[in-house]
This record gives structure tokens, C-alpha cells and sequence, in this order.
């Protein structure tokens, strides 16, 4: 297993609610029969929790749907908030598009399956879906073990839809199109704060495990040739109750700028020391897990000069959109961050490979998507070209076509962009 394997599941994107060891799908994909529980999205409004996102039939309130539902399947971890949130993605996504008329007239339908946090679990939910003709794609699948997923998927010939990339398996799968930079976010925010802050020295406090020890490696490779390197390389005890010391140590290497390598409650409590120190050192976190209602909670009384990578334009029209269809399908959802938006933004995808196919196939939407070369989704991203092959890292990722990322700064309860606003690509700095 490559360095880069393990690292990229380090960093700011693991939840902590029901997923508080580091073992978890963000973390532990490096280290390492289908459910009977599978949910399944149909209604144009639904409603839910912030803990829970289960299924629930209402009255379709758009044009008339008839005809065979378009079926795709997501593969997750259920039972983490991260699940909670990709489900919730999924949902209102669905939702949207249903309302606005499905899929050419057809209802627009996408099952949830559970890996039980299982490679094994992760591959029966892949030839569960592979062997059931309605069933045209992975759509937003959050699952760690592509290692177990992605072989079956190619076998198959079905896409995975707004994968993330997590693991070695899902930088070269043939059939997965990403649509954030999912793992590599915590990498590229190094970049982003080498070009947008000007930082020479990256601190990396980091989870105290093998894997969390590649990260500040890698950054180097990334950020040396800006001319940066990465400082306060801290290791920080999953399980540390008091982090006091680890914050202590991070500002005596003075940082121009911290990463995020933890857990997100690891992290807040380390922002909290680090500030109760005397260090206002911009601190970068994760739009993946934090939006401005989870800063405000969790970062309270220190969360000035706190900056976020996100994944997605949130100055965009595609993001408005986002919000409204939160409003109009589930306001009671308070979570917006970029791990629900990744979701929604893939269940969009589909059902545009799946209007525009020649067939409504496996095959006609894997072509679909391997010749979408302009997709957007109204600014959310930059054109996203999935005809090319990613070149960053000496081509180690080929398939890591989304590759860029967005700095804001939290300020009065939003994000603000930084500098003009444009996205920065997360293995070389450029801006685009």
C-alpha cells in the first residue's frame, strides 16, 4: 500500500457522530452479505433530522412522472453522520430533480446500501447492484473499500457517478468519475494556503497512527516546490483528552498556517488550546465537515482567522440552488456542508448523464459520462472534462479528474471568499 493510500483518508473530513475512533471510512480505508437495511429515495419532499435520514413518501408536488424509474445505488458506511449527510444529499437531490420532471418523464430513484463498515458488506452491495438489470449506476457513493467496489464496477461496466476518491483503487478506476477532491482536500489546503496566505511553513498536527505520519510527507511534495515546507509535525493521541501539549508544541514551531490531519472534534479542541495559548495562527479546516452553523457551535470564542477549504464554488449559482432546494424539500436538514452538497451535486450529474444518454443502460450512461467534457452543474465546479486523465502526483491518479479546491475565511458567519475567488488545483497551485 502507497504512502499516498493511506494519507489520503487523513485529514478534515471524518465526522465524529457514531464514528469516533479513526478507523473510520475517511481514515480507514488506507488500513485495510449485503445489508438487509436499504433505503430508497423516490419523493419529491421529504423531511428528516439532523441525526437521521430515512425514506419517506409524500405527495409528489411536480409534473406528472410516469414510466420506468431511472434506479441507481449508493454504497456507504450507513450509521456514520457522514452516511447521514451523503444520504441527505441524495434525498433533496433526488427530490429536486424529480420535481423538475425526473428524467425525461421518468421518476428518478436511488437505493442506499449499507458496507456495515465491511469490505466484504462493500462487495455485495456492488454485485447486488451490478446484477440487477434497473439498476444503471453508482450514484455518490461515500464508501472506503473502492479496493472491494471499484474491480466489480469494472467488470460490470457500470459507472460510479460522484465517487470519492479515497483510496488507491478509485485514483485509476476506469468507470469512477469524481466530482470533489474528497481525500485530497486536506493536502490541498496546504497549497491553497501557501498561495492565498503566502505561508512558508504548514503546520501539520496529525493523528497519532502510521498512516497519520505520511501526511506531512506528502504535503511537502506538494508545497516544497512552491517554496514551503511543513513545520510542527505533532502527533496527536486519537483518544487524548487534554491536547494542551500537542497545541503547546505546534506554536513554538511557528506556523505560517495549520492543516487539519484530525478528527473533527480532535480538531476543535485542538483549535481551542492552540488559542487559549495566545497563537491567532490562520487555522484551515475542512468545508466537508464544517459549515458556518458547525463553526459557530464548535468553534466558538475562537474562531477568528479561521479559514476552509471547500470543495465546491459557494459563491456560485449552483450553490444557491443547493440551498434553495434544502429550503423548499427539508429545512429542517440544518446541515449544508460540502459532504451533503457532494451527494446532492452527484445525484445532479446522474440525472443529467441519464437525460442526455443514448440509452437508459448501464452501458449508455457509462458512455454518457466518459464523454462529458463541459459539466458544471450552474458554477458549482469549473468544467469538469472527463475525457482527460489527471497528471498531478507523476500520474499516480489518473482518475482524480476533479482536482481543485476553493479558500474562504469564516467572518460573521459566513464564508468569504478569499483573494478573487478562484478555484486553486490542489497538486500544483494554479489558479483556475
Amino acid at each position: 500500500m502507497s504512502a499516498l493510500a493511506c494519507l489520503v483518508l487523513i485529514g478534515g473530513h471524518t465526522k465524529n457522530q457514531g464514528e469516533s475512533n479513526c478507523m473510520s471510512r475517511r481514515f480507514r480505508a488506507g488500513f485495510a452479505a449485503t445489508s438487509a437495511l436499504v433505503l430508497v429515495f423516490t419523493t419529491a419532499a421529504c423531511s428528516s433530522s439532523k441525526k437521521t435520514a430515512s425514506s419517506s413518501t409524500t405527495t409528489h408536488s411536480g409534473p406528472a412522472l410516469s414510466g420506468t424509474p431511472v434506479k441507481g445505488t449508493a454504497i456507504y458506511d450507513l450509521g456514520t453522520q457522514t452516511a447521514v449527510d451523503d444520504q441527505e444529499g441524495i434525498k433533496v437531490g433526488v427530490a429536486a430533480v424529480n420535481a423538475a420532471g425526473g428524467i425525461n418523464g421518468h421518476p428518478l430513484d436511488i437505493s442506499v446500501c449499507t458496507d456495515n463498515e465491511d469490505p466484504n458488506g462493500a462487495a455485495a452491495c456492488a454485485r447486488t447492484a451490478t446484477s440487477d438489470s434497473s439498476v444503471l449506476a453508482i450514484v455518490g457513493t461515500g464508501t472506503s473499500y473502492g479496493a472491494s467496489v471499484d474491480p466489480i464496477l469494472t467488470a460490470a461496466g457500470m459507472a460510479s457517478v460522484g465517487n470519492s476518491t479515497y483510496v488507491a483503487a478509485d485514483f485509476s478506476c476506469t468507470v469512477c468519475f469524481n466530482d470533489a477532491t474528497g481525500g485530497f482536500s486536506s493536502i490541498g489546503s496546504a497549497v491553497a494556503a501557501v498561495k492565498t496566505l503566502n505561508a512558508k511553513r504548514i503546520g501539520v498536527p496529525y493523528i497519532d497512527l502510521p498512516a497519520g505520519a505520511t501526511l506531512a510527507p506528502t504535503v511537502d511534495k506538494l508545497v516544497k516546490p512552491l517554496g514551503a515546507q511543513s513545520v510542527g509535525v505533532i502527533p496527536v493521541p486519537v483518544t487524548a483528552a487534554d491536547v494542551t501539549p500537542q497545541a503547546a508544541a505546534e506554536g513554538a514551531a511557528k506556523p505560517d498556517a495549520i492543516i487539519d490531519g484530525l478528527t473533527t472534534d480532535l480538531f476543535a479542541k485542538f483549535i481551542h488550546a492552540y488559542r487559549q495559548q495566545g497563537f491567532d495562527t490562520p487555522f484551515i479546516i475542512s468545508g466537508g465537515v464544517f459549515d458556518p452553523a458547525g463553526i459557530q457551535s464548535q468553534l466558538s470564542g475562537v474562531n477568528s482567522n479561521i479559514y476552509i477549504d471547500t470543495e465546491y464554488d459557494h459563491s456560485s449559482n449552483g450553490y444557491k440552488t443547493f440551498l434553495a432546494d434544502f429550503n423548499k424539500y427539508d429545512s429542517s436538514y440544518s446541515n449544508h456542508d460540502d459532504e451533503v452538497l457532494r451527494a446532492y451535486f452527484a445525484v445532479k450529474e446522474f440525472a443529467y448523464a441519464a437525460s442526455h444518454a443514448s440509452s437508459l443502460t448501464k452501458a449508455g450512461i457509462l458512455a454518457e459520462m466518459n464523454s462529458l467534457n463541459n459539466y458544471t452543474s450552474d458554477g458549482l465546479q469549473p468544467p469538469i472534462d472527463y475525457t482527460t486523465s489527471q497528471t498531478g502526483l507523476g500520474g499516480t491518479a489518473p482518475r482524480v479528474i476533479v482536482d481543485h479546491i476553493w479558500m474562504d475565511k469564516y467572518q460573521n458567519g459566513q464564508f468569504v471568499p478569499v483573494g478573487d475567488g478562484s478555484a486553486i488545483n490542489v497538486f500544483t497551485g494554479t489558479s483556475s
